[in-house]
Protein backbone atom coordinates (compact mmCIF):
# COMPACT_ATOMS: atom_id res chain seq x y z
CA UNK A 1 0.00 0.00 0.00
CA UNK A 2 1.25 3.19 -1.19
CA UNK A 3 1.31 5.84 1.83
CA UNK A 4 0.44 9.35 1.51
CA UNK A 5 2.47 11.78 2.60
CA UNK A 6 1.71 15.50 4.05
CA UNK A 7 3.26 17.05 0.80
CA UNK A 8 0.86 15.16 -1.57
CA UNK A 9 -1.76 16.14 0.75
CA UNK A 10 -1.24 19.58 -0.02
CA UNK A 11 -1.14 19.44 -3.35
CA UNK A 12 -4.44 17.82 -3.15
CA UNK A 13 -5.88 20.59 -1.21
CA UNK A 14 -4.44 23.05 -3.64
CA UNK A 15 -6.64 21.69 -6.85
CA UNK A 16 -9.59 21.30 -4.60
CA UNK A 17 -9.71 25.15 -3.99
CA UNK A 18 -9.18 25.59 -7.90
CA UNK A 19 -12.02 23.39 -8.42
CA UNK A 20 -14.60 25.57 -6.03
CA UNK A 21 -12.96 28.38 -7.53
CA UNK A 22 -14.43 27.62 -11.21
CA UNK A 23 -17.70 26.08 -9.43
CA UNK A 24 -18.17 29.58 -7.76
CA UNK A 25 -17.54 31.25 -11.41
CA UNK A 26 -20.13 29.07 -12.96
CA UNK A 27 -22.91 29.50 -10.26
CA UNK A 28 -22.12 33.63 -11.08
CA UNK A 29 -22.14 33.13 -14.68
CA UNK A 30 -25.53 30.84 -14.13
CA UNK A 31 -27.01 33.39 -11.73
CA UNK A 32 -26.10 36.21 -14.53
CA UNK A 33 -27.75 34.73 -17.24
CA UNK A 34 -30.68 34.24 -15.16
CA UNK A 35 -30.83 37.86 -14.06
CA UNK A 36 -30.31 38.97 -17.55
CA UNK A 37 -32.72 36.23 -19.74
CA UNK A 38 -35.75 38.87 -19.30
CA UNK A 39 -34.16 41.49 -20.65
CA UNK A 40 -32.26 39.28 -23.53
CA UNK A 41 -36.06 37.67 -24.40
CA UNK A 42 -37.73 41.00 -23.97
CA UNK A 43 -35.13 42.67 -26.86
CA UNK A 44 -36.48 39.66 -29.27
CA UNK A 45 -40.09 39.96 -28.78
CA UNK A 46 -39.30 43.53 -29.64
CA UNK A 47 -37.80 42.81 -33.14
CA UNK A 48 -40.46 40.18 -33.68
CA UNK A 49 -42.95 42.38 -32.92
CA UNK A 50 -41.81 45.08 -34.93
CA UNK A 51 -40.94 42.81 -37.88
CA UNK A 52 -44.91 41.53 -37.71
CA UNK A 53 -45.58 45.66 -37.64
CA UNK A 54 -43.48 46.48 -40.57
CA UNK A 55 -45.15 44.09 -42.58
CA UNK A 56 -48.51 44.86 -41.41
CA UNK A 57 -47.45 48.81 -41.84
CA UNK A 58 -46.42 47.51 -45.45
CA UNK A 59 -49.88 45.81 -46.58
CA UNK A 60 -51.93 48.00 -45.13
CA UNK A 61 -50.63 51.19 -46.62
CA UNK A 62 -50.78 49.81 -50.49
CA UNK A 63 -53.73 49.06 -49.83
CA UNK A 64 -55.09 52.35 -48.15
CA UNK A 65 -53.18 54.75 -50.84
CA UNK A 66 -54.61 52.79 -53.85
CA UNK A 67 -58.13 52.98 -52.35
CA UNK A 68 -57.68 56.65 -51.32
CA UNK A 69 -59.18 59.24 -52.94
CA UNK A 70 -56.72 62.80 -53.42
CA UNK A 71 -57.99 66.10 -52.62
CA UNK A 72 -56.61 67.44 -55.42
CA UNK A 73 -53.95 67.11 -57.96
CA UNK A 74 -53.49 69.62 -60.71
CA UNK A 75 -51.51 69.55 -63.83
CA UNK A 76 -50.67 72.34 -66.14
CA UNK A 77 -50.13 72.43 -69.90
CA UNK A 78 -48.95 75.06 -71.54
CA UNK A 79 -49.41 75.28 -75.13
CA UNK A 80 -47.18 78.09 -75.78
CA UNK A 81 -44.52 75.77 -74.34
CA UNK A 82 -45.56 72.68 -76.19
CA UNK A 83 -46.18 74.05 -79.57
CA UNK A 84 -43.55 77.15 -79.42
CA UNK A 85 -46.25 79.81 -79.83
CA UNK A 86 -45.71 83.07 -78.58
CA UNK A 87 -48.91 84.15 -76.70
CA UNK A 88 -49.04 87.55 -74.70
CA UNK A 89 -51.16 88.91 -72.46
CA UNK A 90 -51.55 93.15 -73.05
CA UNK A 91 -49.72 95.20 -70.16
CA UNK A 92 -51.44 95.71 -67.11
CA UNK A 93 -53.46 92.91 -67.84
CA UNK A 94 -55.01 90.91 -64.81
CA UNK A 95 -54.98 87.62 -65.90
CA UNK A 96 -51.43 87.09 -65.89
CA UNK A 97 -51.50 83.08 -65.82
CA UNK A 98 -54.20 82.53 -68.86
CA UNK A 99 -52.67 79.81 -69.97
CA UNK A 100 -52.62 78.09 -67.14
CA UNK A 101 -55.95 78.51 -66.34
CA UNK A 102 -57.13 78.14 -69.35
CA UNK A 103 -55.39 74.72 -69.97
CA UNK A 104 -55.08 73.67 -66.44
CA UNK A 105 -56.85 70.43 -65.26
CA UNK A 106 -57.81 69.57 -61.79
CA UNK A 107 -58.20 65.98 -60.54
CA UNK A 108 -60.38 65.88 -57.42
CA UNK A 109 -61.31 63.02 -55.31
CA UNK A 110 -59.79 60.37 -57.82
CA UNK A 111 -58.18 57.09 -55.98
CA UNK A 112 -54.35 57.24 -55.95
CA UNK A 113 -54.92 53.85 -58.45
CA UNK A 114 -56.68 55.55 -60.97
CA UNK A 115 -54.12 58.53 -60.59
CA UNK A 116 -51.19 55.98 -61.52
CA UNK A 117 -53.13 54.36 -64.26
CA UNK A 118 -53.66 57.41 -66.12
CA UNK A 119 -50.16 58.38 -65.82
CA UNK A 120 -48.90 55.35 -67.16
CA UNK A 121 -50.97 55.48 -70.01
CA UNK A 122 -49.89 58.43 -70.78
CA UNK A 123 -46.47 58.24 -69.81
CA UNK A 124 -45.58 55.76 -72.43
CA UNK A 125 -41.79 55.80 -73.60
CA UNK A 126 -39.56 54.05 -75.92
CA UNK A 127 -35.92 53.57 -73.89
CA UNK A 128 -33.25 54.19 -75.78
CA UNK A 129 -29.50 53.98 -74.72
CA UNK A 130 -30.15 54.20 -70.58
CA UNK A 131 -32.47 57.14 -71.65
CA UNK A 132 -36.35 57.18 -72.39
CA UNK A 133 -38.36 59.16 -75.04
CA UNK A 134 -41.11 59.57 -74.11
CA UNK A 135 -44.39 58.94 -77.14
CA UNK A 136 -46.54 61.72 -75.83
CA UNK A 137 -45.18 65.25 -74.82
CA UNK A 138 -48.03 66.12 -72.46
CA UNK A 139 -46.69 63.29 -70.12
CA UNK A 140 -43.24 65.52 -69.27
CA UNK A 141 -45.61 67.81 -67.40
CA UNK A 142 -47.98 65.23 -66.27
CA UNK A 143 -45.60 62.82 -64.25
CA UNK A 144 -44.44 65.30 -62.05
CA UNK A 145 -47.33 66.16 -60.76
CA UNK A 146 -48.35 62.78 -60.29
CA UNK A 147 -45.25 61.19 -58.26
CA UNK A 148 -45.43 64.58 -56.34
CA UNK A 149 -49.06 63.73 -54.94
CA UNK A 150 -48.30 60.03 -53.99
CA UNK A 151 -44.99 61.13 -52.67
CA UNK A 152 -46.45 63.81 -50.42
CA UNK A 153 -49.60 60.74 -49.71
CA UNK A 154 -46.57 58.31 -48.53
CA UNK A 155 -45.20 61.13 -46.10
CA UNK A 156 -48.26 62.11 -44.35
CA UNK A 157 -48.70 58.58 -43.47
CA UNK A 158 -45.88 57.01 -42.76
CA UNK A 159 -44.38 60.41 -40.95
CA UNK A 160 -40.62 59.53 -41.28
CA UNK A 161 -40.89 56.32 -39.47
CA UNK A 162 -40.14 54.04 -42.59
CA UNK A 163 -37.96 54.54 -45.46
CA UNK A 164 -39.65 53.66 -48.95
CA UNK A 165 -39.98 53.26 -52.38
CA UNK A 166 -42.95 52.70 -54.94
CA UNK A 167 -42.61 51.15 -58.20
CA UNK A 168 -45.11 51.13 -60.81
CA UNK A 169 -44.59 49.84 -64.50
CA UNK A 170 -46.69 48.75 -67.59
CA UNK A 171 -45.26 47.10 -70.44
CA UNK A 172 -47.85 46.48 -73.34
CA UNK A 173 -45.47 43.60 -74.38
CA UNK A 174 -43.07 41.69 -72.52
CA UNK A 175 -39.52 42.32 -73.09
CA UNK A 176 -40.44 45.29 -76.01
CA UNK A 177 -38.79 48.70 -75.30
CA UNK A 178 -42.13 50.36 -74.75
CA UNK A 179 -43.07 50.69 -71.59
CA UNK A 180 -43.84 53.34 -68.21
CA UNK A 181 -42.47 53.17 -64.74
CA UNK A 182 -43.16 55.51 -61.74
CA UNK A 183 -40.16 55.03 -59.17
CA UNK A 184 -40.33 57.17 -56.12
CA UNK A 185 -38.02 56.72 -53.03
CA UNK A 186 -35.24 55.51 -52.48
CA UNK A 187 -32.71 52.08 -53.06
CA UNK A 188 -34.97 49.05 -52.09
CA UNK A 189 -32.35 47.35 -49.45
CA UNK A 190 -31.92 43.26 -49.80
CA UNK A 191 -34.15 43.09 -46.37
CA UNK A 192 -37.03 45.83 -47.13
CA UNK A 193 -40.53 44.69 -46.85
CA UNK A 194 -42.82 44.18 -50.27
CA UNK A 195 -45.98 44.38 -51.03
CA UNK A 196 -47.80 44.52 -54.43
CA UNK A 197 -51.05 44.65 -56.37
CA UNK A 198 -52.02 44.30 -59.81
CA UNK A 199 -54.53 47.08 -61.21
CA UNK A 200 -56.32 47.32 -64.54
CA UNK A 201 -56.04 49.70 -66.70
CA UNK A 202 -58.35 51.72 -69.03
CA UNK A 203 -57.46 50.59 -72.42
CA UNK A 204 -59.53 51.28 -75.64
CA UNK A 205 -58.26 47.67 -77.08
CA UNK A 206 -56.47 45.21 -75.89
CA UNK A 207 -55.24 41.68 -77.76
CA UNK A 208 -57.79 38.82 -78.35
CA UNK A 209 -56.69 35.28 -77.54
CA UNK A 210 -59.59 33.93 -79.80
CA UNK A 211 -58.44 36.00 -82.72
CA UNK A 212 -54.38 34.75 -81.94
CA UNK A 213 -55.81 31.30 -81.64
CA UNK A 214 -57.54 31.85 -84.85
CA UNK A 215 -54.15 32.51 -86.71
CA UNK A 216 -53.13 28.87 -86.10
CA UNK A 217 -56.01 26.87 -84.84
CA UNK A 218 -56.32 23.31 -84.39
CA UNK A 219 -57.23 21.92 -88.09
CA UNK A 220 -54.53 24.38 -88.78
CA UNK A 221 -52.31 22.96 -86.02
CA UNK A 222 -52.94 19.25 -87.59
CA UNK A 223 -52.33 19.93 -91.15
CA UNK A 224 -48.91 21.05 -90.35
CA UNK A 225 -48.09 17.71 -88.23
CA UNK A 226 -49.22 15.57 -90.65
CA UNK A 227 -47.80 17.60 -93.99
CA UNK A 228 -44.67 16.65 -95.97
CA UNK A 229 -42.38 18.89 -93.85
CA UNK A 230 -44.18 19.42 -90.60
CA UNK A 231 -41.28 21.39 -89.06
CA UNK A 232 -41.04 24.63 -92.01
CA UNK A 233 -45.15 24.60 -91.76
CA UNK A 234 -44.68 24.57 -87.75
CA UNK A 235 -42.51 27.90 -87.86
CA UNK A 236 -44.57 29.20 -90.25
CA UNK A 237 -47.66 29.24 -88.32
CA UNK A 238 -46.07 30.16 -84.80
CA UNK A 239 -44.46 32.93 -87.06
CA UNK A 240 -47.80 33.83 -88.09
CA UNK A 241 -49.33 33.88 -84.79
CA UNK A 242 -46.73 36.40 -83.79
CA UNK A 243 -47.34 38.38 -86.43
CA UNK A 244 -51.16 38.48 -85.39
CA UNK A 245 -50.20 39.45 -81.51
CA UNK A 246 -47.79 41.88 -82.98
CA UNK A 247 -50.71 43.40 -84.77
CA UNK A 248 -53.40 43.65 -81.64
CA UNK A 249 -50.37 45.03 -79.49
CA UNK A 250 -49.87 48.04 -82.11
CA UNK A 251 -53.58 48.65 -81.95
CA UNK A 252 -53.52 49.03 -78.31
CA UNK A 253 -50.16 50.69 -78.21
CA UNK A 254 -51.57 53.14 -81.39
CA UNK A 255 -54.65 53.65 -79.28
CA UNK A 256 -53.22 55.18 -76.32
CA UNK A 257 -50.32 57.45 -77.87
CA UNK A 258 -52.64 59.12 -80.99
CA UNK A 259 -55.79 60.14 -80.18
CA UNK A 260 -57.80 59.50 -83.24
CA UNK A 261 -61.25 60.43 -82.12
CA UNK A 262 -60.09 63.75 -80.34
CA UNK A 263 -58.57 64.86 -83.81
CA UNK A 264 -61.54 63.82 -85.48
CA UNK A 265 -63.60 66.46 -83.52
CA UNK A 266 -60.89 69.01 -83.89
CA UNK A 267 -61.20 68.97 -87.45
CA UNK A 268 -64.93 70.35 -87.43
CA UNK A 269 -63.87 73.50 -86.08
CA UNK A 270 -62.17 76.19 -87.37
CA UNK A 271 -58.48 76.61 -87.89
CA UNK A 272 -58.22 80.01 -86.33
CA UNK A 273 -60.00 82.34 -83.72
CA UNK A 274 -60.99 85.69 -84.08
CA UNK A 275 -58.86 88.54 -82.06
CA UNK A 276 -62.08 88.78 -79.61
CA UNK A 277 -62.25 84.36 -79.37
CA UNK A 278 -58.84 85.11 -78.28
CA UNK A 279 -58.76 88.38 -75.90
CA UNK A 280 -57.92 86.26 -72.36
CA UNK A 281 -54.57 84.62 -74.11
CA UNK A 282 -53.44 87.23 -76.74
CA UNK A 283 -52.86 90.72 -77.51
CA UNK A 284 -54.90 92.90 -79.68
CA UNK A 285 -52.01 92.56 -82.79
CA UNK A 286 -52.52 88.46 -82.69
CA UNK A 287 -55.67 88.80 -84.29
CA UNK A 288 -55.40 86.09 -86.56
CA UNK A 289 -53.35 83.60 -83.92
CA UNK A 290 -54.27 79.77 -84.68
CA UNK A 291 -56.30 77.94 -82.46
CA UNK A 292 -53.55 76.98 -79.40
CA UNK A 293 -55.30 73.66 -78.57
CA UNK A 294 -55.18 72.33 -82.19
CA UNK A 295 -51.75 73.45 -82.82
CA UNK A 296 -50.84 71.61 -79.71
CA UNK A 297 -52.83 68.78 -81.18
CA UNK A 298 -50.26 69.39 -84.22
CA UNK A 299 -46.88 69.32 -82.24
CA UNK A 300 -47.77 66.35 -80.31
CA UNK A 301 -48.73 64.43 -83.90
CA UNK A 302 -45.43 65.75 -84.94
CA UNK A 303 -43.57 64.70 -82.45
CA UNK A 304 -44.67 61.11 -82.22
CA UNK A 305 -45.12 60.13 -85.16
CA UNK A 306 -41.67 61.79 -87.03
CA UNK A 307 -39.70 62.78 -84.02
CA UNK A 308 -40.15 59.36 -82.21
CA UNK A 309 -40.85 56.68 -84.84
CA UNK A 310 -39.33 59.10 -88.04
CA UNK A 311 -42.10 58.29 -90.51
CA UNK A 312 -41.82 61.39 -92.13
CA UNK A 313 -45.78 62.12 -92.59
CA UNK A 314 -46.95 65.46 -93.92
CA UNK A 315 -49.49 67.04 -91.60
CA UNK A 316 -51.46 70.23 -92.58
CA UNK A 317 -50.66 73.56 -91.79
CA UNK A 318 -51.74 75.58 -88.30
CA UNK A 319 -54.07 77.44 -90.90
CA UNK A 320 -55.49 74.25 -92.54
CA UNK A 321 -58.30 71.43 -91.43
CA UNK A 322 -57.31 68.04 -90.36
CA UNK A 323 -59.21 65.62 -92.61
CA UNK A 324 -60.58 62.20 -91.86
CA UNK A 325 -58.32 60.72 -94.35
CA UNK A 326 -55.15 62.35 -92.60
CA UNK A 327 -56.16 61.20 -89.71
CA UNK A 328 -56.94 57.04 -91.07
CA UNK A 329 -53.60 56.76 -92.88
CA UNK A 330 -51.55 58.55 -89.70
CA UNK A 331 -53.03 55.60 -87.36
CA UNK A 332 -52.93 53.19 -89.89
CA UNK A 333 -48.58 54.10 -90.40
CA UNK A 334 -48.30 54.08 -86.72
CA UNK A 335 -49.43 50.67 -86.21
CA UNK A 336 -47.97 49.26 -88.97
CA UNK A 337 -44.87 50.61 -88.04
CA UNK A 338 -45.34 49.07 -84.26
CA UNK A 339 -46.83 46.08 -85.39
CA UNK A 340 -43.47 45.14 -87.58
CA UNK A 341 -41.23 45.87 -84.31
CA UNK A 342 -43.05 44.33 -81.80
CA UNK A 343 -43.35 41.28 -84.61
CA UNK A 344 -39.49 41.54 -85.01
CA UNK A 345 -38.18 41.46 -81.31
CA UNK A 346 -40.61 38.63 -80.55
CA UNK A 347 -39.54 36.87 -83.17
CA UNK A 348 -35.66 37.00 -82.17
CA UNK A 349 -36.97 36.10 -78.37
CA UNK A 350 -39.43 33.41 -78.52
CA UNK A 351 -36.92 31.51 -81.55
CA UNK A 352 -35.10 29.24 -79.17
CA UNK A 353 -38.76 28.33 -77.52
CA UNK A 354 -40.14 27.83 -80.42
CA UNK A 355 -37.25 25.63 -81.27
CA UNK A 356 -37.62 23.80 -78.41
CA UNK A 357 -41.56 23.30 -78.49
CA UNK A 358 -41.32 22.21 -82.41
CA UNK A 359 -38.95 19.60 -81.66
CA UNK A 360 -40.64 18.10 -78.53
CA UNK A 361 -44.22 18.15 -81.03
CA UNK A 362 -42.23 16.23 -83.92
CA UNK A 363 -40.83 13.80 -80.97
CA UNK A 364 -43.99 12.79 -80.08
CA UNK A 365 -46.16 9.70 -80.51
CA UNK A 366 -49.14 11.11 -78.69
CA UNK A 367 -51.82 13.12 -80.20
CA UNK A 368 -52.98 14.57 -76.68
CA UNK A 369 -49.69 15.51 -75.72
CA UNK A 370 -49.26 17.43 -78.98
CA UNK A 371 -51.99 19.34 -78.58
CA UNK A 372 -51.02 20.28 -75.37
CA UNK A 373 -47.57 21.52 -76.55
CA UNK A 374 -49.41 23.21 -79.23
CA UNK A 375 -51.92 24.92 -76.90
CA UNK A 376 -48.95 25.67 -74.54
CA UNK A 377 -47.05 27.97 -77.01
CA UNK A 378 -49.96 29.56 -78.37
CA UNK A 379 -50.40 30.86 -74.72
CA UNK A 380 -46.98 32.09 -74.11
CA UNK A 381 -46.95 33.94 -77.64
CA UNK A 382 -50.31 35.44 -76.16
CA UNK A 383 -48.87 36.39 -72.91
CA UNK A 384 -46.14 38.22 -74.52
CA UNK A 385 -48.62 41.24 -75.18
CA UNK A 386 -51.51 40.19 -72.65
CA UNK A 387 -50.38 43.12 -70.32
CA UNK A 388 -53.46 44.85 -69.72
CA UNK A 389 -52.65 45.47 -66.08
CA UNK A 390 -49.81 47.06 -63.87
CA UNK A 391 -48.10 45.86 -60.90
CA UNK A 392 -47.65 48.37 -57.86
CA UNK A 393 -45.09 47.36 -55.12
CA UNK A 394 -43.95 49.59 -52.13
CA UNK A 395 -41.44 48.63 -50.18
CA UNK A 396 -40.89 49.66 -46.54
CA UNK A 397 -37.46 49.47 -44.18
CA UNK A 398 -36.37 51.00 -41.17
Amino acid sequence: MVKVTKKALADNENAFSSNLDSLLFLTLVSMSAIILMPAIMAEYQYLSAGYVSQQDTDTLLLSSMLNSRSGEVEYIYKPGELAGLNISLPPGSMLRDAEETLYGRQQRHRTFADLVAEDLILGLAISENSSKVFLNPMAKMHRPMTEEAIRNYLDSRIGGRYHYRFEAHWYPVSGYTTGSDIEIGEPVPIDAFRQGSRVSLPLASSPSYSEIFDSMNITTFMDAVNSSDPSAHLHEGYNKSIETASMSAAETITSVIFPADYLLSLSSMQSSFKSEQLALISSPANGNTPNPEYLVAIHSINHTVNGVFGLNVTLPEANQMIGVNVVDDIENSLIQSNSAMISTCLKEEMQPEIERTISEILNSTDPHARLELHESQMQSIFSRVNNGGTDMILYLWQ
